[in-house]
């Protein structure tokens, strides 16, 4: 006997021996089972995931302060370079 799920009305019930006809739901064939559990076939799991993440940063500061100036005083400069970088990868 050959059951499709998708042809059935809403509102049908299906009795015992229907309900045991059902089987598979992810493949046409059974998938082998292990010895040490027979009866129970599960699909197989095919989970292929590609997480490269790749940041470049470059920096290249230069503070050329009082070059060529004569007779200065009291010259002054601050710099404060930073740089930031995430990577992050929620399943």
């Amino acid at each position: 006997m050959i059951l499709t799920i998708k042809d059935l009305a809403v509102a049908t019930e299906l009795d015992r021996s229907a309900m045991a006809s059902v089987r598979g739901g992810f493949y046409k064939e059974k998938l082998p089972v292990p010895s040490w559990m027979p009866g129970y076939g599960y699909g197989a799991t095919d989970t292929k995931i590609n997480a490269s993440q790749m940041i470049g940063q470059c920096q290249d500061v230069v503070n050329n302060n009082g070059n060529n100036v004569a007779f200065a005083n009291c010259i002054d400069s601050t710099v404060n370079p930073t740089q930031t970088a995430h990577n992050n990868i929620n399943f």
